[in-house]
């Protein structure tokens, strides 16, 4: 009965915010995002939200005592690292599919122990909300990069902390799970790694915001987020989400605005991808569109690195000229994605395929069209 009248209120939601024009002020589109988002997360997770009792009970692992659960959801008050809740995992040619767990402490760490090579770069993927290290899109991006290079290629692993239906807890536990972070890189820095790029999926995309803030004065040298989450993000400061200032170059895709993603810019550069909203082919057969919007983020990224054609998209005004039409395809054409240029900057459209090789390659002007509409219709 709960998910009944979820999915009703779900789609008056919808259907009211599509009558609306072209002219809704983006705090309109803002507050409709986060109620759809937040609907669709209890819907989700209705079901196994009512199989547990609500039950608040100290951890019985003595490493992390000071831990408690409030039902299924773990809360982090142990705010010290390193913390056996937040691990790191690294991945090489040499063991591409096997890891080695990397241990670091205040001051000291494994490092030279295991096939980490400072004077190779270095990716540092973040899982988000609702998963771990293993799903299988990021699994993709870790596949890729090792397909090209001998990169060290690191998993961030916080599951525990990132458990549904628990989204409030898993905010609260994000600064800390940052801290970490924070610690590791740290102790790449002093085995000489300079080549650093941490690369996060929706939470995991604010995970290195507050690992930034950690480390200043010292900068990151990269920062991508993958769709950014938008719940709970909306009015914080910058200090609290994922924006330029968190590293030397921070580059995002937006593929879920307004509904699980944020809508605003969050990098020195920032590609919506089909308009940022929703994406081509999502609507044909999942179950879930909203969810296969919000991971097309992390596929196109992972295409980007090996791909021969790439994603291109050209630079416009802003999310109002795009909803005022006001950003027709044009040159210069700019690269999305690894390879992007780090000298770009601004607000990019780019246009997909619906289908696997989703880069379309450069584009023709003449060719190209992109619905201006998209924002108030979902495909069929």
């Amino acid at each position: 009965m709960l998910k009944s009248y979820l999915l009703k209120l779900l789609l008056f939601f919808i259907r009211r915010k599509t009558m609306l024009d072209m002219e809704s002020s983006l705090t309109e589109w803002k507050m409709f995002g986060f109620w759809v988002s937040s609907i669709l997360l209890t819907i989700r997770h209705s079901d196994a939200a009512q199989t547990y009792p609500f039950v608040i009970s100290n951890t019985l692992d003595q490493d992390v005592a000071k831990d408690y659960f409030i039902g299924p959801c773990l809360v982090n008050t142990n705010q010290t690292c390193p913390d056996k809740e937040v691990t790191f995992f690294l991945y090489t040619q040499r063991n591409p599919n096997v890891s080695q767990q990397i241990v670091v402490t205040e001051e000291s760490s494994n490092l030279k122990q295991t096939r980490f090579k400072p004077s190779r770069p270095t990716k540092i993927v973040v899982h988000g909300y609702d998963s771990d290290m293993e799903l299988s899109y990021l699994v993709d991006v870790r596949r890729e990069y090792l397909k090209t290079y001998d990169y060290n290629v690191i998993a961030v692993d916080w599951h525990r902390l990132a458990n549904a239906p628990c989204y409030p807890i898993v905010v609260q536990n994000m600064p800390h799970v940052g801290d970490c972070l924070a610690q590791l890189i740290e102790r790449l820095r002093d085995v000489g790694a300079v080549d650093i790029h941490v690369i996060g999926f929706s939470l995991g995309s604010h995970v290195p915001a507050f690992a930034a803030v950690a480390l200043r004065p010292y900068k990151i040298p990269r920062i991508t987020g993958l769709d950014p989450a938008m719940p709970l993000f909306v009015t914080v400061d910058n200090d609290h989400k994922l924006d330029a200032s968190d590293a030397d170059f921070v580059d995002v895709f937006h593929t879920n605005a307004f509904i699980q993603g944020q809508v605003e810019t969050s990098g020195h550069i920032d590609f919506y991808m089909n308009g940022g909203i929703n994406q081509p082919g999502c609507w044909e057969r999942w179950w879930n569109p909203f969810k296969c919007d919000h991971h097309r983020s992390v596929m196109y990224f992972a295409e980007s690195i090996n791909t021969n054609v790439g994603f291109w998209g050209w630079k416009c005004g802003g999310f109002s000229m795009y909803l005022l039409g006001l950003c027709p395809p044009r040159y210069p054409a700019v690269l999305a994605g690894d390879k992007v240029d780090k000298k770009k900057r601004g607000f990019h459209l780019v246009k997909t395929n619906a289908h696997s090789p989703y880069a379309m390659g450069n584009f023709s002007v003449n060719q190209l069209d992109i619905e201006i509409d998209s924002l108030h219709r979902f495909e069929t």
